[in-house]
Order: C-alpha cells, then sequence, then structure tokens
C-alpha cells in the first residue's frame, strides 16, 4: 500500500521532483524541517488521497518557517 504523502522539492522553473513518501502528517513535517536545515530549495507536502499540498517551505525565510494548510 502506497503512503499517503509524498515530500516534493520544487526546483528554479517551477517543476517538482518527487523526493521521498511518508505515512504521517507529523513525519512529514519533520522530515522538512531536515530538508530545511540542508538546503534553501522549496518543499511541499502533498496528499495523495485528495491530491492537494497539505505543507510546504518557503524559500528565502530565516528562520525557516513550515506552512501547514490544513
Amino acid at each position: 500500500m502506497k503512503a499517503p504523502f509524498d515530500i516534493l522539492k520544487k526546483d528554479r522553473n517551477g517543476n517538482f521532483q518527487w523526493l521521498e513518501e511518508v505515512n504521517d502528517i507529523q513525519t512529514a513535517k519533520t522530515r522538512l524541517a531536515q530538508l530545511c536545515a540542508e538546503s534553501q530549495d522549496e518543499f511541499v507536502v502533498f496528499q495523495n488521497i485528495d491530491l492537494r499540498v497539505v505543507a510546504t517551505s518557503r524559500a528565502g525565510l530565516f528562520p525557516r518557517n513550515l506552512l501547514l494548510t490544513t
């Protein structure tokens, strides 16, 4: 069974690159925080059930903030 959340990286052209899947939103938020600490890129958490973005990071913010859309 596929995990319900995918973590994607947004490139400079606005395209998304799949990075990994996770089983719950808390794990996704933790992983986003780790990715933001390592990179200035933008990341999103995509929920497969209803095909929407449920969390995002914003490039250029200091400190890096995670924004939940739910």
